[in-house]
């Protein structure tokens, strides 16, 4: 079984995920929805204003944390840890706030609209550098799976 397939497939399945981010030596925690492309980066949109993204410009460095299934004491869940930056390019932008648009169907109207800059939203992005999945179902003799990026 292909580790980083299961990690992919496990992170198109999931919708939310909770990004830590630290000032001061304070932690903080937010849930948001997210998308991610074929090289495991993730895309969420939140205001530039919120706590998590002014944090993320003196900070950089975050860990996530996405359940994937938690029935009948079966634990499979996705932590990781990376670099989150706000996405400026305006190609990029259009090529990934469109995963977003297609995985929570929010329609034509919408993509073009973020695209386009008519939205208080920003597209932010995390490069994973260390992901770990927990997953008794697929790994059943070793559960702690980690790959480096």
């Amino acid at each position: 079984m292909d580790l980083r397939e299961v990690i992919k497939q496990d992170l198109n399945t999931a919708r939310m995920m909770q990004v830590a981010t630290v000032k001061d030596n304070q932690p903080w925690n937010c849930t948001v929805y997210f998308a991610v492309d074929d090289n495991l980066n993730l895309y969420w949109i939140s205001k530039p204003e919120a706590r998590h993204s002014q944090e993320i410009k003196n900070n950089s460095k975050v860990a996530v944390a996405i359940p994937v299934k938690f029935d009948d004491l079966t634990v499979r869940g996705i932590s990781l840890e990376g670099q989150a930056t706000e996405v400026v390019s305006t190609d990029e932008i259009k090529e990934k706030v469109k995963l977003y648009s297609d995985k929570f169907n929010r329609g034509e109207d919408w993509y073009k609209d973020f695209a386009a800059g008519n939205n208080p939203h920003k597209l932010y992005r995390i490069k994973p550098t260390k992901v770990v999945l927990f997953d008794r179902v697929n790994f059943p003799d070793n559960d702690r799976q980690e790959i480096i990026l």
